[in-house]
């Protein structure tokens, strides 16, 4: 999978077969969590994924697209080599990033410098990149993330191959469709990716708007798979069908639905009306509470979304300012709410996960699971042990990025900054997609904040004794 996806990368000086090792070193090093556990990390989510490839089954709350990438790979056999090619992409993206960023900045030097050099060489760039996966994987929860099977480490994947696809004008064919097909693939394969492509691509317009058109494509690719999907398996025309009942969760916990309810039931009859001295006061609770409205409505969560629909709609209407500082707050909440230890303990994977793998897998893989630090409930010790240099290393790299930004804005290095931009905001669109339309978790900021300890790791070595002038449109050669 290595090979192809190099053969353009934009060094004409490395030959394929050591960029192929470089990136199977990296992801190798990105899977360490998963070796020490001795097992791939799982989620009870992964449970639902697992039941979308194996029996091909819609799952009303999740897109129709990681599942049956699972099953590509696991051929109900082992769950490693999921984790393997789940690996390889995001070490191959990373690559990808990491020498898009050297290669545009050096066509915008040479534009204005032709005669200067630039401190590099192919054979440190290899190195580095290991280098900068090792530490990667040391400070930051990366390789957590990686090494857990869900859709998680495709958040940042999405900002990622957006800034590819933005910056290199020069990546060979087979490079340019694998940059395309990831990011299509990642921001499908969870509805909050969404927010986080479109708020990232913003950004991307008002920086470099002449490069919008190729680097919005993963985004309309993935805005017909949802569409196809859905219309194939809910026969409803829409990218997220039933988005409105999470919403309606997460206003009912603000205390937002309360009040309609208070007004429209005196006018109408609404399901919800026998609820409305008895909503939760929690977004999951509302949820999943199998005793709760949401699963008590005879049609379930699909049953209910019209109404929640109707109801998200006047909430919003009657008390807009309200609705507005709650969505605020919890953006808030999300964006500093960084650490493992959500996605570590075996919670629900005895009644889930463990009864896909004795079912549909071999015995000797649900040995494997059973014997894992996860399930023994001794994996959290190892993350518990991590927060602390984790969240140090973010404050270490976020004041790195200010001062990089800093620095490229004074020298106009227009890639470092559209680079640090798409992070910041992809930050920010990731803490609204997720704790502003669901509940701040832990696990939901985690999976991107890692970016802001990878950016100083790979921008190169700066040019040497020459200040850059800004000239516009000049990205790659």
């Amino acid at each position: 999978m290595a090979v192809p996806l190099i053969h353009m990368a934009g060094w004409s000086g490395l030959s394929d077969m050591r960029a192929a090792r470089a990136i199977v070193l990296g992801a190798l090093v990105l899977m360490w969590p998963a070796f020490w556990n001795g097992y791939p990390i799982l989620y009870s989510d992964t449970n639902a994924f697992m039941v979308q490839g194996i029996l091909h089954f819609f799952i009303w709350d999740k897109p129709f697209i990681y599942g049956p990438w699972m099953s590509l790979f696991h051929w109900q056999f082992s769950l490693w080599p999921v984790l393997c090619a789940q690996a390889i992409i995001v070490s191959s993206i990373l690559w990808l990033t990491t020498q898009s960023v050297q290669v545009a900045q050096t066509a915008e030097f040479q534009t204005l410098t032709p005669t200067s050099k630039f401190v590099s060489h192919p054979r440190f760039s290899e190195t580095r990149f290991v280098l900068s996966c090792i530490v990667l994987s040391l400070l930051s929860a990366a390789p957590w993330v990686t090494s857990l099977l869900m859709p998680d480490i495709f958040a940042p994947i999405t900002v990622l191959c957006i800034y590819i696809l933005a910056v290199r004008s020069d990546l060979g064919l087979g490079t340019r469709l694998w940059v395309l097909i990831v990011g299509a693939f990642a921001i499908a394969s969870h509805l909050s990716h969404l927010v986080i492509a479109a708020a990232v691509l913003m950004v991307l317009g008002l920086l470099h708007f002449n490069r919008l058109k190729i680097a919005i494509m993963p985004l309309l690719i993935a805005l017909a798979m949802l569409v196809g999907t859905n219309l194939y398996g809910f026969q409803k025309l829409s990218v997220s069908p039933f988005g409105s009942v999470f919403f309606l969760a997460r206003l009912a916990a603000d205390g937002h639905i309360k009040p309609v309810l208070e007004h429209s039931c005196s006018r109408q009859q609404l399901y919800l009306c026998d609820w409305k001295d008895k909503l939760a006061v929690d977004s999951d609770d509302f949820m999943w509470n199998g005793q709760g409205p949401v699963w008590k409505h005879p049609g379930g969560p699909i049953g209910l979304a019209p109404e929640a629909s109707v109801l998200v709609m006047a909430a919003v209407k009657d008390n807009p300012l309200g609705v507005m500082q709650s969505l605020v707050n919890n953006t808030w909440r999300e964006l500093w709410m960084v650490g493992l230890g959500d996605t570590l303990h075996p919670d629900h994977l005895d009644t889930t996960v463990a009864e896909r793998l004795k079912i549909y897998f071999p015995s000797a893989e649900f040995q494997r699971y059973q014997q894992s630090r996860q399930v023994r409930d001794q994996l959290y010790q190892s993350g518990d042990m991590f927060n602390g240099v984790g969240r140090l290393s973010l404050l270490a790299g976020l004041v790195a990025c200010l001062f990089l930004v800093w620095r490229a804005w004074r020298e106009r290095q227009r890639a470092v900054i559209l680079l640090i931009a798409m992070v910041f905001v992809g930050l920010l669109a990731n803490a609204f997609a997720t704790g502003a339309l669901s509940k701040p978790h832990y696990r939901y900021q985690t999976r991107i904040a890692w970016l802001l300890v990878f950016v100083p790791l790979i921008l190169p070595v700066r040019f040497r004794g020459v200040k850059t002038r800004f000239k516009s449109g000049h990205y790659s050669g």
